[in-house]
Order: C-alpha cells, then structure tokens, then sequence
C-alpha cells in the first residue's frame, strides 16, 4: 500500500509542478527549475523557492493575466530555445560538415574517380551554393576535399568496411573463396580473393577479402602464401573452408604445387579431411573453353581478317560507314571481336552476316573481294555459327552475376547439354528449327552441322567431370525431395526419408525459394546433418565472376594516368567501390577532429 500512495504522491507532485512553474515562468532544464525571465537557476525544484524568486525578482509579472501572460511565457520559453540551439549548432555544422567531405569521397571512389577530383567537385558545389543558398556558402568553402583529404577519407571507410566484414565472418559456418589473378597497367599481378560466407540463419555475405600486389614471382606457393595472410587477417579458420573457385591456370590447380593442392596438404597438417574441400573450375571460363571445340574455322578467319581490314583502317572505316549510310542500313558498323571477350563473338558474327552484302560490295570496291561471301557453303557455315553463338552466349549470361548457387549453375549447364542433344537429333534429320539463320540458308543437308553440336556434347562432358563428381550432393541439397535415399551419402539417409515424408515440408519447399526453405523449415533440431550439409553446399563459389568484375573496375581505377596508385590506396579504393557493406560515415565523422578548408 505504501508504494501504491508513494506513486500517486508522485505523479499529483509533477503535474502540480508543472502547473505551478507555468505560473510563475519557469521551465524545468535538467531536474532544476530555471526563471525564463531573468535565465537564473534554482538549486532545488520546491515551490517556495520559486514563490520567492518570483515575488522578490519579478512580482510586476503578475499584472499580465489571462492570454497575454501566456503569450509571454512562449516567448520566453522560444527565446531560451534559441540560446540552447546557438550553443549546439555550431558542433552539428561541424560534423554535418565532415560528413558532407566523407560522402563525397565515397562517391570519388564508387565511381573510380582520381582523388584529386575532389577539390573539382568543391568547386562546384561553391558555385552552386553561391546561386542557390548564398547564406551557407561559408558551409560548403569548409569542406575538405583535397587529395590528401580524400584518400585518407577512403581508407577510414574501407577500414570501417573491413572491420565490419571481420565482424560478420565471426558469425560464418561455412566460407569458399574465389581466386583470380590478372595485370594491371604497371605489369604488376594483382590477386583478388573473394569471400563467400554464410551464417547458421542461411544470411550470405559475399565480398572482397583481399587485394595483393606481387611483386615478384606468382607461383603457387606465392598464392598460397597471400591467402593464408588474407585468412589471418580476417581470422577465418580452415575448418569452416568449403570450397575454392579459380580460373584454371596451372599456379592455381597444380596437382603438387598449385594453391589448390597447398591448400588441401595444409588441411591435412591440421586433421582436417581435405576431399571435404570442393575445388571448381570458373564454370563460366569452361563453357568458354568449351566453345571452342566449334572447328569451322574457315569461318572465323574470313570474318576476323575482313572486320580488321575495314576498322583498323581509319579511312576504310570511315568510308564503310559512308556506304552503310548510302545505303540506310540498319547498322552503322561492324563489331570487334577479342577472344577474352568471348562474348563479343556471337555479337561480332550477327552483325557481319547481316551486313554480308554491304561487306561484298566495299570489298571490291577496294580490290580485295571476299569470294566466301558469294559460296553458298561458306554462308551457311556462317549462319550456323551465328545461331550456335547466340545459344552459347544466352548460357553464358546466365551464368553471371553474383550470388548465384552452384547448383543453378550446374542446372543451367546440364539444361544446354540437353539442348544440344536434341539439336543434334533434328540437324541429323535436317530439321533447323531452332536455327533460324541457318534456315534463311535453305541447307539441303545438315549432319555436318550435327557433328558440331556432338563435338560440344562431349567438349561439355570432358570439361564438367570434376564438378559433376560432386552432382549427388548438390542434388540432396537442390532437390532433397526428388533423390533416392539408396544414393545419398551413408548419414544424411534417415533424415532425406524423414524430410520426404513430411508433407508439410513438402508442400514448403515449392512454395518457397531454396535458401528460405532451409532457413525456416529445415530445423536444425528436427534435420541437423542435412542443414549442415546445405549450409556447406549454399557457400560454394561456382564461378570467379565477381573477380572479373573486379578486374574491370582496377583497369578503371589504375590507368596509364594514374599508374602511380599505390597499393593500399588502391585496394581501399576498389573495397569502398566494390563492398556491399555500407561504412558508418555518421560515427566516423562523429570521431573525426573537424578542420576547415582554407
């Protein structure tokens, strides 16, 4: 009873407090009543102290009454309002200040810009703000933004990137990484490690964890050497390493030196089980390995030599565009091909046939006629490899991007090689229904053009032999309710059979995308083992897309104009440009000692 009339004292004393500081113009600042008139603040919030404040200071108040004494009291207290903002403001435009400088050094390095631009941006922003809000240019002529400035706005953010990264993977069950290695304008060879971690709740992270520049040999060992720093710093242990993706180069995959096999011999110093390690060739890289079993090379090297004479010339270019214009054609010229861009192929092939004719007539206007292009023989090779182009390329692009699983990459190689087969079968009986550029040709016989597609049928099971190793664990994993339990391996069986006759979980797992399935239907209390298995199989990199990716933003980001970028600097340029983790500029701007420009 004496705490339920303690409270019910309480709360009648505050409401009478407020009551009764109104009235006599006081406000409540930190516990103690403080006198809006004359600013002065009592020791303790009691009423009689007020009363006598009041009545000794300020008694010629109480003639105003009614309205007008409340009229007053707002005033005052507005007024008190603005005194506490002067003191405040002044710290808020210091760090909105510092944060303005931050948010454009971010912006410098997302968009790959030299450090320098920063003092250019600045000056746009003072003109802008000159025309637009003339009273807050002060504001903008404080903003740092020199080089030096913005360099060292970078590395606080990929510092904080980092930091928040080697936070994450703390929480990773299990991780792959992606290795890839290219040279950059210097002849320096830059190695990208890509991290792809996940956590027990099916959350992915999928980031850059290193850049190294080598500077002397790139050897396995020398690869080797650079991950295991990389894994140091970011503190990933071994025993959660599923996988490593890499683009096939023998530094990479040697079966006695190569990272690969260093890796697997270091697993097995630790006891750890090294074929528990899955190791994959760039799916992507193999389907364009495998394009090139395609043997009509009279094709490739008719349209390869034409193309280079008409655009490596630049009068025969510009007067093959002059004919196209003459001719309103629907193209304005012809595409190069490179053979790292593998996709440029189908592209490069397309446009050339369409503009075959045009072709013929600027070639013998210069006097070296292309006699292919009037063999009927030659033109339906042609077509050919304009249509099986555009079917490989269409696979190609679906096995970009980031993020992707493995086993949708496999489904996506296995669904063409189907393909391919049952186009085998229609070109051996003459049917080109789905080669539409050959069918313009009008071929009477098509089982040359079979042949082709069974010399990529086995290009394709030659290449995906390691990786379809792995197909009955990726099929537990993809299709749990479609294997048989006699094919899984030895301790996943009772639980497949319990998680095949859940109709509950069956009726989940179409409705649902693969991962959320997992995530909120295969418990770990009721499916331990097989969650765990996914967790391993949903981590693995299937491709090194995201460290080709990358290597088009270093060649963006180190030019023959910039070749001076040091490493650190250009490592935390392409993490701020590459991360999918924001950095905390509100605390970093928060921390940092505010110094205007001059």
């Amino acid at each position: 009873m004496a705490t339920v009339k303690k409270r019910k004292v309480d709360g009648e004393c505050r409401v009478f407090q407020e009551k009764w500081t109104n009235d006599f113009f006081f406000v409540e600042v930190k516990g103690k009543p403080v006198c809006l008139v004359c600013g002065e603040a009592l020791a303790v919030m009691k009423k009689a102290n007020v009363e006598r404040h009041y009545s000794s200071k300020h008694a010629k108040l109480d003639e105003l009454k009614g309205q007008m004494r409340l009229d007053k009291i707002n005033a005052l207290r507005r007024s008190l309002g603005a005194q506490q903002a002067a003191i405040t403001r002044p710290q808020t435009d210091r760090e909105n200040i510092t944060r303005a400088s931050f948010v454009v050094s971010e912006l410098i390095a997302t968009k790959l810009k030299p450090h320098a631009e920063g003092e250019f941006v600045k000056e746009c922003l003072v003109a802008a703000a000159e025309l637009l809000a003339p009273d807050k240019v002060k504001s903008f002529q404080s903003v740092s933004l020199s080089r030096r400035t913005v360099s060292e706005r970078i590395t606080d953010m990929a510092q904080d990137i980092e930091k928040t990264l080697k936070n994450t993977a703390r929480d990773f069950e299990y991780f792959s990484l992606a290795c890839d290695e290219t040279t950059d304008i210097t002849h320096t060879a830059q190695l990208a490690i890509f991290l792809h971690g996940i956590t027990s709740e099916f959350e992915t992270k999928e980031e850059l964890l290193s850049l190294q520049a080598m500077h002397g040999t790139t050897k396995g060992e020398d690869l080797f050497n650079q991950v295991i720093v990389a894994m140091n710093n970011f503190e990933l242990p071994f025993e959660k390493l599923s996988g490593i993706a890499t683009d096939g180069a023998p530094a990479m995959v040697g079966v006695q030196k190569g990272l690969t096999a260093l890796v697997k011999k270091e697993m097995s110093r630790l006891s750890l089980d090294p074929s528990d390690l899955v190791v994959c060739h760039c799916i992507i890289h193999q389907e364009s390995l495998c394009a090139h079993s395609l043997k009509l090379n009279n094709v490739m090297t008719t349209v390869v030599s034409t193309i280079n004479f008409i655009k490596s010339r630049g009068l025969n270019n510009r007067q093959f565009k002059e004919l196209l214009s003459e001719l309103e054609s629907e193209y304005g010229d012809l595409v190069y091909h490179c053979e790292v861009r593998w996709l440029s192929r189908a592209n490069m092939l397309a446009r050339f046939y369409t503009l075959r004719e045009e072709v013929r007539r600027f070639m013998e206007m210069k006097g070296g006629p292309v006699m292919e292009l009037s063999d009927g023989k030659f033109l339906r090779d042609l077509a050919f490899m304009v249509d099986i182009s555009k079917h490989l390329s269409e696979l190609n692009i679906k096995l970009q991007g980031p993020n992707q699983l493995i086993s949708s990459l496999l489904s996506n190689v296995k669904s063409f090689e189907v393909k391919l087969r049952l186009w085998q079968g229609q070109l051996e009986r003459g049917n080109t229904v789905h080669f539409p550029t050959l069918q313009e040709q009008k071929p009477d016989v098509t089982t040359e053009y079979a042949g082709e597609c069974a010399k990529l049928i086995q290009a394709f099971d030659e290449r995906f032999h390691d990786v379809k190793n792995i197909q009955k664990e990726l099929d537990v994993f993809a299709t749990p309710f479609n294997v048989q339990p006699s094919d899984v391996p030895d301790n996943l069986q009772m639980e497949i059979i319990d998680l095949q006759n859940n109709n509950e979980l069956k009726a989940k797992y179409h409705n649902l995308s693969l991962l959320d399935f997992y995530k909120l239907y295969v418990r770990a209390e009721d499916f331990p083992i097989l969650r765990r298995h996914a967790l391993k199989f949903a981590s693995l990199f299937g491709t090194t897309y995201r460290c080709e990716q990358f290597f088009s933003k270093l060649a963006l980001a180190k030019t023959r104009f910039r070749s001076r970028l040091t490493d650190s600097n250009l490592e935390n340029q392409l993490r701020v440009a590459s991360s999918s983790l924001p950095a905390n500029i509100r605390r970093l701007a928060r921390e940092k000692q505010f110094q205007p420009s001059h």
